[in-house]
């Protein structure tokens, strides 16, 4: 077949590790060398994005001519703008792989994915901690009932990045563009993590809480301030219908070094423990009478893990956490698109990614009512 053409809209920090990925992925796995081409990236900044690999760049999504054909849009944009050029490319038949949230909220979501399904597109959104090999054993250990009944949960995903009031004001910061902060930018990883691996055992309840700690940063480059109306901490809590409870916390202002993305999960026949520390291998403590290295043999042949230990950077060809997961995650979509389909349900097509941003919606609606729970 020929090489697909992927465009980029974006060169922000995301856009610039979407990029990495892109030149190093024929070198991570060599049978996808010579399967894409770098086509063209769409920057406000073009300077940045000179010399790096994508053959055209322009500065507006308005100058991509029709007749240029594209096979994926990689969407690095900020949220509020997700929606809008979504649908562009959707309406001109391309398939499309985005930075999540996939819009600003669940309606526009939902239309976004309802779209790409009547165009039968591929989708997938960058929910990508699904593709930590870690995770991915989790899912096999709970959903071979090793773990026993879910008793109870907590995830963590834990930054200090607006912990200085000096950060100057953003569109992070800005409800109307972000669709939220905290709960939105973070918690929808461990949202979408904690029902993943959990599989079977449905939410049916939600509330939450959350807080703004700093309130107000400067306005640009002026000495004003600014009111932030975002949340820059948050705690969901989660109730399954097994009536087993679980908590997930997020912020942008916690600083503990030693904690960044974890998730423990607690079952009648013992413990699972993940961290980004380790994204190859969960720690499993089991009460029943089975010898560990037997567990993970029998886990390493579940067909989804296999994949994942084939496509996930191994420790000596790292390029570091956020990398490595993106890596695994675009090659994922790339795969699907040359076999034309989605060779695992795992994936997070627009459609099931429906699911985290139904939470994430109910947790702010929650939230707005000071904590009031929500039956799904």
């Amino acid at each position: 077949m020929d090489k697909l053409n992927i465009g980029l809209i974006g060169y922000g920090y995301i856009g610039q590790i979407h990029t990495m990925v892109y030149k190093n992925l024929p070198i991570l796995l060599p049978e996808l060398n010579d399967k894409y081409d770098m086509s063209l990236v769409i920057s406000k900044k073009l300077k940045n994005t000179e010399g790096l690999g994508w053959h055209r760049l322009y500065s507006t999504v308005d100058e991509v001519e029709e007749e240029i054909k594209l096979d994926i849009v990689d969407i690095c944009t900020p949220n509020f703008l997700h929606y809008e050029q979504g649908k562009k490319f959707i309406d001109r038949g391309t398939n499309i792989y985005c930075e999540k949230p996939m819009a600003l909220n669940y309606e526009e979501s939902l239309d976004m994915a309802n779209s790409a399904e009547d165009k039968g597109l591929i989708t997938q959104l960058a929910l990508v901690y699904r593709f930590m090999p870690a995770i991915a054993k989790a899912k096999a250990i709970v959903e071979s009932g090793l773990l026993g009944e879910i008793i109870s949960f907590r995830g963590e995903l834990l930054h200090s990045s607006y912990l200085n009031p000096e950060r100057k004001m953003n569109w992070r910061l800005i409800k109307e563009q972000s669709g939220g902060g905290a709960i939105v930018d973070l918690g929808v990883h461990v949202v979408d993590s904690l029902m993943f691996i959990l599989g079977e055992n449905k939410i049916k309840a939600v509330n939450a809480r959350t807080n703004t700690v700093i309130k107000e940063r400067p306005d640009g480059n002026s000495k004003n301030l600014s009111k932030v109306d975002v949340d820059d901490w948050g705690l969901i809590t989660l109730e399954l219908e097994n009536e087993s409870i679980g908590t997930i916390e997020v912020s942008k202002v916690n600083y503990n070094p030693n904690s960044n993305f974890h998730i423990d999960i607690y079952g009648q026949n013992g413990h699972l423990s993940i961290s980004d520390k380790d994204p190859y291998n969960p720690i499993f403590n089991s009460f029943i009478d089975k010898n560990e290295k037997d567990i993970f043999r029998e886990i390493n042949e579940n067909k989804y893990v296999k994949y994942l230990n084939s496509i996930y950077p191994t420790a000596k060809m790292s390029m570091g956490r956020m990398a490595d997961v993106h890596a695994a995650s675009v090659s994922n979509m790339l795969y699907n698109i040359i076999k034309g389909e989605v060779a695992y349900k795992e994936t997070p097509t627009f459609k099931e990614s429906l699911k985290s941003q139904k939470i994430i919606d109910l947790s702010y609606e929650s939230s707005n009512e000071n904590g009031k729970q929500i039956i799904l």
